[in-house]
């Protein structure tokens, strides 16, 4: 299925205080459905059930409505350092964009770093690839801050799809340097441990671009993996990686960096 694609960047306030973090990245479908009226009721009918499950706290969320000519299949997931109230906002925000798609197509995908919105004609809950690429930003990185990047990434690449809901976050201090990498990882919920490793290890590919950068983050359906140097959740919501790695506090990626 071909997806036209569109950066928009939507204005977000400071850090951890109401942050839905939405920068966007939205692609719609260039496949027409049957009907365009059903297939417009159901779409509503999907993000209402998803607003209501992430109302009941949750953070990722399917819904579909299957019947008639022109089904829809939606899933939500939101990333788990923000709060249920930005959670919701996000999708919110993402639920608005993804109308903006014409009413005649059969999907849609809207990426922001808080959040991901999709929904299909067709149920794609186990998909883990799908059109990927890397992000990257400003400025240009020492080799020093290279250094810690790869081995954040490399760790929760190995980490995430051995936690419950393919979820993890992490920093790590530059060596010689006052600053700090921050970066995470999340597979949606609905994809095998394999297929959230499959996923990981095709983003750890793209964002490889961007090591020379000081963030970057790698644009997939399947998953998402980001990292920057400004701090992009709390202190306080650090995921303890050592006892999912490999080789006890380091794992074979970090051990090829260094040594």
């Amino acid at each position: 299925m071909l997806f036209i694609v569109v950066w928009w960047m939507v204005a977000i306030m400071g850090a951890f205080s109401s942050d839905p973090q939405a920068n966007l990245l939205t692609g719609c479908s260039n496949v027409k459905v049957d009907n365009v009226t059903e297939s417009t009721k159901n779409l509503n009918a999907t993000l209402l059930d998803l607003e209501a499950q992430l109302n009941s706290t949750k953070y990722f969320a399917t819904a579909d409505q299957a019947r008639g000519s022109s089904p829809v299949f939606a899933m939500v997931q939101c990333r788990k350092y923000l709060s249920t109230a930005d959670c919701v906002s996000c999708f919110a925000i993402a639920a608005k964009q993804i109308r903006s798609c014409p009413a005649n197509v059969s999907g849609g995908r809207v990426i922001y770093d808080g959040c991901l919105l999709r929904y299909e004609s067709s149920s794609f809950y186990d998909q883990n690839q799908d059109a990927h690429y890397g992000d990257c930003g400003n400025p240009t990185a020492s080799p020093a801050y290279q250094a810690s990047v790869k081995s954040l990434l490399s760790d929760l690449q190995i980490a995430s799809p051995k936690m419950p809901g393919f979820f993890a976050t992490s920093k790590k201090e530059v060596v010689g340097e006052n600053s700090v990498v921050y970066g995470v990882a999340q597979c949606v919920e609905t994809i095998s441990k394999a297929g959230c490793q499959d996923c990981l290890t095709v983003a750890y590919g793209d964002l490889q671009t961007c090591f020379s950068k000081a963030d970057g983050r790698s644009i997939n359906v399947g998953c998402f993996f980001r990292y920057s140097d400004t701090p992009f959740f709390a202190d306080n919501q650090t995921t303890d990686l050592k006892p999912f790695l490999r080789n006890g506090n380091l794992s074979f990626s970090r051990l090829l960096v260094f040594y």
